[in-house]
This record gives C-alpha cells, structure tokens and sequence, in this order.
C-alpha cells in the first residue's frame, strides 16, 4: 500500500513540475540561447565551480550524516541495543518526520531573512552539539524520553538547517551549469555522507562494546566538517542573494557602455563588482598570487566582462579602465 501511495505522489510531482514555470535566470539562458552544450565539463573546467562543488559535498556531508542517524540508524539503534519496543520507535520516528516536513517551509521562511548561509552553518552546528546529549537520553529515558529527543533533533534541528541546503547549494553555481552542480554536489555527497552512515554507526557501535560514543564522535565531525566548509563559502562568490543578510548585488551606471538596450544604473551580482574593482585597483589581491600585477588585471577584466555580458543583456564592449 505504501508503494502505491508513493507512485501517486511521484505522479502528483510532476503534475506541479510540468505547470511551474522556469526561473527567470533559466529563462534568460534560454532567450539568449547560452545554455551548456556539456555543463559537467564546464562544471569542472572552471576553478570557482570546482572549488564550490568540492566545498558543497563537504557541507553536506553532516546533514546526510544527521538524516540518516536519526531516520535509519535510531530504528535499529532503539529496538536492537535499547530494547524498547519497535512499533513505539517506527511511531516516534513517523511523528519527527511529520513534525519535519511542518517546518520546513518556515525554515525556508527564515532563510529569506537571515540568509541559507548563516541558517545552514548554525543549524548544522546545532546538529553537533547536540549529538551526544541525545544519545544520553536515548539510554536513560525509555521510549518516551526516546521520542521526545527525536522530535528535536529529526523534526526542530534537522528542519531548521534542511530548509536552507537548496537555497545554500543552488546559489554556488552560475545558471549555466546551476542543476547540474547541484546534481553533483546532492548525489555524489550522498555515497559518504548518507548511503555509507549506517553502516559506519553500526560498526563504530560494535567497536564501542554497544556504546554509542564513538559514532557519536564521527558525527560531531562530520558536523565540524560541514560547518567549516560552509564558512569558506563566501558570500560575495554566492550567484544571487540568499537574504537580507547577505546581499550580494551591487549597482553599476552602464551609460557609457556601447550596445543596444543598455541603459543608466542596473543591478550586477557581487562578484562582478568585485572583479572590476580588482582590475582598477592594482593593490587588490597582494600575495595571493605570483603573477605580474598587470596580467592580475588583465584577468580581472576578462572576468568583469564575461559577468556583464552573463548578467546584463546585450552588453557587448565595454571600458573599465
């Protein structure tokens, strides 16, 4: 019966699919007629989108990590080791992921104004810290105390940084190659960082004689790792904004650019201005590279003009000094 209720819903999901609309980002691809012959190549042809999909596996690496301990490893976990019942588990599991899938949209919510950045880096902090008191009162507080504990950390937790990951990965990636580095940095991450965790928690609760601390320590890592790796992403690389509290546009005056339909201030993403303002002023980016200044700028304005002519629509020569 489950089976066929999820073959309606996968019906009922491309019903909505089909009727949404694309992006006006894709959209814009699309007029233009600029789309990727082969995104993964360009994927991984460009160092800012290599770098980004290297750091997007590595933040997801504690969410796939937290989703499977406490939706997979605890069913086992509570019934096999804790002995407590398991149609009282399976209930209190059920109820976390319903109490989940309500809050998400109100994490959602909560990125539009405090950023996926910010919201992904301290619910996956949350997530660490809250490991090893939730195994405590897993052992201490019988199937009530088991379900209460799950409901924070599967249903408040995991929902407070979920809603941010979409958001968070699809803001790494220019709309070129934007579904396919999602793609990648989602399925990829999934073998170490979902499809290989219960295997891990059970072994490391074997190596522990039937103590859960060691795999409690392999997921404080893991969330370590992601909180890391999602502070080195930053936000004036990010592709569009994702809150008030990290803009990411800045406003340019194209009036004395040539080429139709280029008209007096218009809005750029941050790594446009951050370019030109590199390629004007020569002191930018002292002992990052050994590189003649000249040629830093050089590539500073190749960079700008390849942003402009992405972003702004018939933008065709421009002279940034």
């Amino acid at each position: 019966m489950a089976f066929l209720v999820s073959l309606a819903l996968v019906v009922l999901g491309i019903a909505v699919r089909l009727k949404v609309d694309e992006t006006p980002a894709f959209q814009q691809i699309e007029r233009r007629r600029a789309a990727s012959r082969i995104p993964l190549a360009q994927l991984l042809r460009d160092p800012g989108t290599r770098r980004h999909t290297l750091l997007g596996m590595a933040a997801r690496w504690g969410e796939g990590a937290a989703f499977n301990t406490w939706g997979v490893f605890a069913i086992t976990y509570a019934a096999s080791t804790l002995k407590l019942p398991r149609t009282s588990v399976l209930l209190a599991v059920t109820f976390a992921a319903l109490l989940m899938a309500v809050l998400i949209p109100l994490s959602g919510s909560l990125v539009d104004r405090q950023g996926a950045r910010g919201t992904y880096t301290t619910g996956i902090a949350l997530f660490g810290l809250a490991v090893f008191p939730a195994f405590l009162l897993f052992r201490s507080t019988g199937i009530w105390g088991f379900a209460v504990t799950l409901a924070v950390t599967l249903g408040v937790v995991h929902a407070y940084f979920y809603g941010a990951q979409g958001t968070l990965f699809a803001a790494l990636f220019p709309p070129e190659v934007r579904y396919t580095g999602m793609s990648v940095v989602y399925q990829l991450s999934g073998v170490f960082a979902s499809g290989i965790t219960p295997l891990l928690m059970t072994t490391f609760l074997a190596l522990g004689h039937g103590t859960p601390w060691i795999a409690c320590g392999y997921l404080a890592t893991t969330a370590a790792v992601s909180v890391w790796a999602t502070s080195r992403i930053r936000p004036s690389d990010m592709y569009f904004a994702t809150g008030s509290a990290s803009p990411q546009t800045h406003t340019a005056d194209l009036s004395s650019r040539t080429g139709p339909g280029v008209r007096g201030p218009v809005t750029l993403p941050h790594r446009c201005s951050s370019a030109r303002d590199f390629a004007l002023d020569p002191g930018r980016g002292r002992g990052r590279s050994h590189r003649p200044r000249r040629r830093q700028r050089r590539s500073a304005r190749s960079r700008h003009r390849t942003c402009l002519q992405r972003y702004v629509p018939h933008v065709t020569s421009m002279n940034i000094g």
